[in-house]
């Protein structure tokens, strides 16, 4: 089960099915987790170039602290929720399956800050393009 402060690889349909984030598995941070609904915050590689964000961190590689491989840049702009959705441990990343306290606390701090955007995603198309995540069946 999939928990917050969890780290897993996902592809997200956003802003469209045919988008880089739709194409290619990047990391996300479980920022909250209810029953089978979920709020991430995207990861990515880090690279020096302008990012167009307000509220980001930018995170060393560190296994006493992180999973990633790289220098990551944690975008705290927006978070990605995903409703009635099971996401398998499968997904989780290998080295560490989670975030240290200290810098869970850091991304909750600057979504806080100033407010942040919210993406519901349609959970069929989050299925569509990651096979191992099953829907949760309305009865």
């Amino acid at each position: 089960m999939i928990n917050f402060k969890d780290v897993i690889r996902l592809k997200m349909p956003f802003p469209n099915i045919n988008s880089r984030l739709a194409v290619n598995s990047h990391m996300y941070v479980c920022y909250t987790h209810v029953t089978n609904n979920y709020g991430l915050v995207k990861c990515q590689t880090f690279k020096n170039r302008f990012y167009n964000l307000q509220h980001r961190i930018i995170e060393s590689k560190d296994p006493t602290r992180n999973p990633f491989n790289h220098k990551t840049l944690i975008d705290c702009d927006k978070l990605f929720k995903l409703n009635e959705i099971i996401i398998p441990d499968s997904l989780l990343t290998i080295t560490r399956r989670n975030i240290c306290n200290e810098l869970y606390s850091k991304i909750d701090s600057e979504l806080k800050m100033d407010g942040y955007e919210t993406k519901v995603m349609d959970s069929a198309m989050v299925k569509s393009v990651n096979p191992d995540v099953n829907l949760i069946e309305d009865n």
